[in-house]
């Protein structure tokens, strides 16, 4: 196995954590196919890993199944049946996932399931975990901080030198209306697809249109002279091209949507950022037509040039300024596809 050969090698330390993202994408199959081969370094690096996406029930399973396959007398055990087991087994059991049990998030899964899949293994874990995990499903009491851990969370992917994956999560969270410090839920993923690369694509409003049309909700991002800050805008409906004639007899030149929001963030200081979002809905992006040669949140807000290089801020229909200046140069620009897929779990 490639995956078993990269952990014998010393100094691969980048092709190990490789192979374990991939895993931690599409787990179920390795798990259902190689649970029982996988050596112990390899699984208790998938269990430590926090964008791990399995249900942590399922996991649990998944651990006690690897546990008994590691041990000659349990092989044969039927772990939905614990009739013939006696303590000598659970004993050797505890002993060989002693390492593994403080990175179930146990607080996580269901009391349904705690009672019927948990709590028979109740002399596996150590006694205090045990009694806060009972605790909390018998009177809602809250575990100690030694114990309790937060939830797996889901990955966003995004494909930009602008910004990286904490900045796409921000964004993310802020399209869904959260905080942006949330974690994203394990069974959510997020794809940030570049469409288009002003150094790769040409600094012209044309290959924008061309580049966007009918691409769906889209992010716009620069990084701009001043400080090398990172701003943009969230277009939810996405820079379709109208047709200039049709546009002009129905005054159909804006998007309407109380979705839209324009931001900053800081390349190094996740904490330094800043969002506006749009107050005027009738107002809030003006569409692509060849009349209109710029990206324009509320006309006034954020009004990117793409021929010139160069764009203004000025507030007028959303919340606030996302700069201290009203005109900026740009370094770089990107418009991002936004794609966002619910991964369905299935139960074990």
């Amino acid at each position: 196995m490639v995956l078993h050969e990269a952990f014998r090698l010393k100094g691969c330390r980048k092709l190990q954590d490789y192979c374990l993202d991939y895993i931690c994408e599409e787990p179920k199959p390795f798990f259902n196919s190689e649970i029982s081969k996988l050596e112990k370094i390899i699984l208790l690096g998938l269990i430590r890993k926090d964008y791990l996406r399995v249900k942590e029930i399922d996991l649990w399973i998944y651990l006690i199944k690897w546990g008994i396959a590691q041990n000659a007398e349990l092989k044969g055990k039927d772990m939905t049946n614990l009739s013939n087991w006696d303590k000598k087994d659970f004993i050797t059991l505890k002993k060989t996932l002693n390492q593994f049990i403080t990175h179930i998030r146990f607080f996580v899964i269901s009391s349904t399931d705690f009672y019927e899949k948990v709590q028979p293994f109740a002399e596996v874990l150590p006694k205090k975990l045990y009694e806060e995990i009972l605790s909390y499903h018998d009177d809602n009491i809250q575990p100690s901080q030694d114990n309790i851990l937060l939830p797996r969370q889901g990955k966003v992917f995004v494909e930009s030198i602008i910004i990286n994956r904490q900045h796409a999560a921000i964004l993310a969270n802020w399209i869904q209306g959260n905080d942006p410090f949330d974690r994203i839920p394990i069974d959510v993923r997020y794809n940030l697809e570049l469409i288009y690369h002003g150094s790769r694509d040409g600094y012209d409003i044309d290959t924008v249109r061309m580049k966007c049309h009918n691409q769906g909700p889209c992010i716009l991002v620069m990084k701009i002279e001043e400080d090398d800050a990172i701003i943009g805008g969230y277009n939810p409906h996405g820079w379709n091209h109208v047709n200039t004639n049709y546009a002009r007899e129905i005054n159909f030149s804006w998007i309407d949507t109380n979705d839209s929001f324009i931001f900053s963030l800081d390349e190094e200081d996740l904490k330094n950022i800043k969002i506006s979002r749009v107050v005027d809905n009738e107002n809030a992006i003006y569409k692509s037509n060849f009349y209109n040669y710029k990206l324009n949140f509320g006309n006034r807000d954020l009004v990117v040039n793409v021929n010139d290089n160069f764009g203004t801020c000025n507030q007028s229909h959303y919340e606030s300024c996302i700069l201290d200046s009203n005109f900026f140069l740009i370094k770089e620009i990107e418009i991002l596809k936004i794609v966002k897929r619910e991964i369905l779990q299935n139960d074990s």
